[in-house]
């Protein structure tokens, strides 16, 4: 193992830094964007809510287990760090790897390409422009956050309250407007055939992305004051505040557009405002949207390099990685290839493509991680846990079981997006190799 760098972290962030943390990166641009992508494969009002609530409930049953793990390991880098402590240096290493090339950095792409694709909209710069817009607001927010948690944890702050109005502009105003129609949430709701059943696993995709984030306090585990109390805490209320606007906002979605149409819409919460409310709406929404992708993006990238800055420390192939800046106590290295990383993928993946090889891949260390939970309960009885999941065990095997029937039916019906997600992390194997055979 590396010798620990001289410069450390500092513990500056609170309860609600941790908090707005994570309901800031859970609400990026999903809710705003996916809920076409959604009724592309699922016709039923009903089912689309159904959806929701479940993606919900499934991701509390993580967030549940998540918490117990993020006490007992208060340390920066999240599900690195369990996975390393359960199953080994190995898979350890997969996930940081994976981390780097394939999941966060493809969100931090996405949430730039959707941050400047509707700052375009609203100011009218040209579509030739959007990724390079996108690509400076990834550089601007990593010089952001390599300054000092502080200014990073400012930016978050700041648009993750203006991220929460605008969710319940959308309800209020929806609601208010009284221009919605109750019939469009007519159809089934249990699904009539296998194919519909399949098609809901493909929307579950987007679902579980747009929850996506819920995890993110406990990769600054080491710069949150009283983590074993706090981290939990700031993940569950987190997840449960965002569970509620995310379900009160697509009734309202839904309520004013049907899926036929929601399908062929891609700015869904702006066609619904400027059906309430007129051309203003849109606009509101347009501003809204670039506001709460930014903020996001800013979340992803502050925790991004805690989760590079501990994989650095483990293993020589990455060393430089975990070093901390001696001035500003941030992993500046990390940041900065975190964000090269994802310039590249703005400059060469879509959004959707990018989405599914990201989801399906990471999908696979959540499960391990929530398994890990009930492989400690059976191997470490007697550690110290300042909190115990609730509803264990059931807690993780729903979770686990469910996730693997995802895994399964994304890798059946998006085989083509799945393999390269999978072609990437098997790039890891031998550079895990590599990384043994350096001096430590």
């Amino acid at each position: 193992m590396n010798t620990p760098s001289k410069s450390t972290f500092i513990r500056a962030l609170g309860l609600s830094d941790a908090t707005l943390l994570v309901i800031g990166c859970i609400v990026g641009v999903g809710i705003f964007r996916t809920a076409g992508s959604i009724a592309a494969h699922v016709t039923s009002p009903l089912l689309i809510l159904s959806l929701w609530l479940f993606g919900g409930i499934l991701s509390l049953c993580g967030a549940l287990c998540y918490a117990e793990l993020a006490a007992m390991f208060p340390k920066s880098g999240g599900d690195y760090v369990y996975l390393t402590h359960i199953y080994g240096r190995f898979w350890g290493f997969l996930f940081g790897w994976t981390k780097l090339f394939v999941e966060r950095t493809g969100t931090i792409a996405i949430l730039g390409f959707v941050f400047a694709e509707y700052l375009g909209g609203v100011l009218g710069y040209p579509a030739g422009l959007v990724r390079w817009v996108a690509a400076l607001a990834v550089l601007t927010l990593t010089a952001i956050n390599a300054a000092g948690i502080r200014w990073g944890t400012y930016v978050q702050n700041g648009f993750t309250l203006l991220k929460i109005g605008s969710l319940g502009a959308i309800v209020v105003v929806g609601w208010l407007a009284q221009r919605g129609q109750a019939s469009l949430w007519s159809g089934p709701a249990i699904p009539q055939t296998l194919s519909m059943w399949q098609s809901l696993g493909v929307a579950l995709i987007f679902v579980l992305w747009t929850y996506g984030g819920w995890t993110e306090a406990a990769y600054v585990a080491e710069e949150v004051r009283n983590p074993e109390r706090n981290i939990p805490l700031a993940i569950l209320s987190g997840l449960l505040l965002t569970t509620v606007l995310y379900a009160l906002v697509n009734a309202v979605y839904l309520w004013y557009l049907p899926p036929s149409e929601m399908s062929r819409t891609g700015l869904v919460a702006s066609a619904v405002m400027q059906r309430a409310v007129g051309a203003a709406g849109g606009v509101f929404i347009g501003w809204m949207v670039a506001c709460s992708a930014f903020g996001a993006l800013n979340g992803y990238i502050l925790t991004g390099g805690r989760i590079l800055y501990a994989l650095g420390r483990d293993h020589p192939l990455f060393a430089r990685l975990g070093e901390v800046h001696p001035q500003f106590h941030t992993p500046a290295t990390a940041l900065w290839l975190n964000a090269a990383v994802a310039i590249a993928l703005i400059f060469t993946k879509t959004f959707e493509q990018i989405m599914t090889y990201s989801t399906v891949v990471i999908s696979v260390f959540f499960t391990m991680a929530v398994f890990g939970v009930m492989i400690l309960r059976r191997t470490q009885p007697a550690r110290i846990r300042p909190y115990r999941a609730w509803g264990y065990p059931l807690t993780p095997v729903v979770f686990g079981l469910v996730m693997i029937g995802f895994i399964l039916d994304v890798c059946v019906k998006q085989p083509a997006e799945s393999l390269f997600g999978f072609g990437l992390l098997a790039i890891g194997l031998p550079l895990y190799g590599i990384s043994r055979r350096l001096p430590a």
